[in-house]
């Protein structure tokens, strides 16, 4: 897997929900704070569950390669001029950016290159750590988190 294929995953979840994906649109042409709020809601269930059902066929090398570049992504935005924007305790900002990630590549490049573009109050804890918990049922044992990127608040040391 590389990170065309990451991308494409979560924009399948997406699209498999289709008035979410038109409710998500509109949010990346606005960026209105409230419809942002909304969708991190259903991200964490709806598309949640959608992301579930495209990562459960993955085999166990593909698995990895999704939660290693699930890692990097965060960790890349674990950036003071992010938190400035989304706020939040090390934990609420981890789920922020789980939101900035589990919106979509453009969402996500959108913040990394501009982070007053990020929402405060908008998470999406479960999209972070899907893939972990697949790769538990699937595998019957734990992913090794971390291995590559470390995905807590303050790691990468660069972005603070």
């Amino acid at each position: 897997m590389n990170e065309t294929d990451f991308w494409q995953i979560i924009e399948t979840a997406w699209t498999a929900s289709p008035e979410l994906n038109a409710a998500r649109k509109l949010a990346l042409r606005t960026n209105d704070p409230f419809l942002l709020e909304a969708l991190s809601y259903e991200l964490s269930d709806v598309i949640g569950e959608n992301l579930r059902q495209f990562l459960e066929p993955l085999d166990k090398e593909e698995l990895i390669s999704f939660n290693h570049i699930m890692e990097q992504k965060l960790y890349h935005i674990d950036r003071q001029e992010v938190h400035r924007y989304t706020d939040g305790s090390d934990d609420s900002f981890l789920y922020s950016r789980c939101f900035i990630v589990g919106m979509g590549e453009a969402y996500y490049n959108g913040i990394d290159s501009n982070p007053a573009l990020a929402t405060i109050d908008v998470e999406a804890e479960s999209i972070g750590f899907i893939g972990y918990e697949v790769y538990l049922e699937n595998f019957n044992e734990s992913f090794q988190r971390n291995s590559l990127y470390c995905i807590e608040t303050c790691s990468n040391k660069k972005g603070w």
